[in-house]
């Protein structure tokens, strides 16, 4: 079964359908966006990976041109 999309922050359903589609997507309301804003400026949220120096070197290499 698809659950119905939530808001990350305050776990509002949201009404995804066509008409109904909001600014504020995939938040409910301005206040949640910005509170959501908030934390990742204040370093609430983080992206725990750890890194592969090996694998840093792979992604610069496919990053780069052809020549």
């Amino acid at each position: 079964m698809i659950r119905p999309q939530t808001c990350p922050v305050c776990k509002k359903v949201l009404d995804v359908t066509a008409g109904a589609a909001s600014r504020f997507l995939p938040f409910c309301s301005e206040r949640c966006q910005q509170i959501d804003m908030y934390r990742w400026s204040t370093g609430k949220y983080a992206i725990v990976e750890p890194l592969d120096p090996k694998q840093i070197g792979q992604d610069n290499e496919l990053d780069a041109e052809p020549e």
